[in-house]
This record gives C-alpha cells, structure tokens and sequence, in this order.
C-alpha cells in the first residue's frame, strides 16, 4: 500500500490530483453505505459529498495510525450517524437500490436461473434487505460494514471505535434478530404476510 501512502502525503501537501486518485477507489463504496444506512439516493449522495469533503478538509490530521480505508469510512459512519440522530423520528432503513449500477454489489451469484427463481430470490432480497433496516442503528452498522461490504471484524472495531468484544456481540445480536425476522419467509407466505 506504498502507493496509497504515497498519494495521502501529495495531498496532505496540497495536489488535488493526488487527493482525486487517492479517494477514487472509495467513491462507489461510500456512497453505497450511505446508501444502506439512509435508504434515500440524494441522502446518499449529499453525505458521500460530505465524507469527502470532512475527508478533504481532515487530511493534514490524518497520521497512519489506521490504514485509509478504515479512516475514510469511520468519517462516513460518523456522518451516517449524525445524519440518522438528525432526523431520528423517520425510520432509518434499507431499501434495494433502483438502478443496475448501484444494484452491482447486492446481486447474488446465480447459474442461468429461470424468470421464477429470479424472481423468487429477488423478493427474498428485498425481504432481507427490509429486515436489515429495521435493525437498531449499531446492529445494521455492522451487518453492512461486515455482510454486505466484508470488512474484518477487527477493522469494523477500528472504524467505530468500539472495543473487538462489541462487534462481536452486535453482529451477533443483529443476525439472531434476522433470523427471527426471516423466519416467516421459511415458514411460508402466510406468516410473513404479518410481519
């Protein structure tokens, strides 16, 4: 990771085309799980504006005790927070993602399935991603950090600043609550229809 080393210290020094490369490969990431914490595309897009904007501005204090990436998307939890306590009284969900591009890192492998299976899996989808909204704000936090956007545990403790322990037990406590959650789907319609 010289490079990326490389590229904060020329834009810690002022090089906007340093500083434009260096956050390049976390453009589609970030907004992504702003998106997932908001559910709302311009929510997405002006908090991805402002995690670059707070990345731009906090460069100069940033020391390499933590590799970038763990710092870049600490800025954006804290924002997504901020944002979430801003306006706690509308419900802070997920939603699947309208448009192809931003469905890219959500679709699930699949071997040539028929128009049923995929449609079967993309109700399924959605399902689990409702699920996933309703979760506490600290529990959904992680199973998307973790899930969805495969960060190590020890990096999802680094990015917000939580002991190894809490991670633990949030992504713990948030995958028995889907399992409650998506116990219906298995059970059949009728069940789920209640939720």
């Amino acid at each position: 990771m010289s490079g990326e080393n490389e590229l904060v210290e020329e834009a810690k020094m002022g090089n906007f085309e340093a500083f434009g490369d260096l956050i390049s490969p976390y453009e589609k990431k970030i907004y992504n799980y702003c998106l997932r914490m908001t559910k709302r595309r311009e929510d997405a897009e002006d908090l991805t504006q402002e995690v670059f904007v707070r990345v731009y501005k906090g460069l100069k204090g940033f020391k390499g005790n933590s590799q970038f990436s763990t710092w870049i998307f600490r800025i954006a939890h804290n924002i997504c927070i901020d944002h979430y306590r801003k306006s706690k009284f509308n419900t802070v969900s997920l939603n699947q993602p309208k448009s192809e591009e931003d469905q890219r890192e959500m679709d699930l492998p699949s071997e040539d399935p028929t128009p049923e299976e995929e449609a079967l899996r993309k109700e399924q989808q959605e399902f689990l991603l409702k699920c996933i909204g309703e979760l506490r704000p600290e529990y959904k936090t992680v199973i998307i950090l973790r899930d969805l956007q495969n960060h190590s545990y020890e990096e999802i403790a680094e990015i917000l600043d939580v002991p190894l322990g809490t991670v633990k037990s949030h992504i713990s406590r948030a995958r028995s609550a889907l399992r409650e959650a998506v116990r219906p789907l298995l059970q059949g319609d009728d069940e789920r229809a209640l939720l």
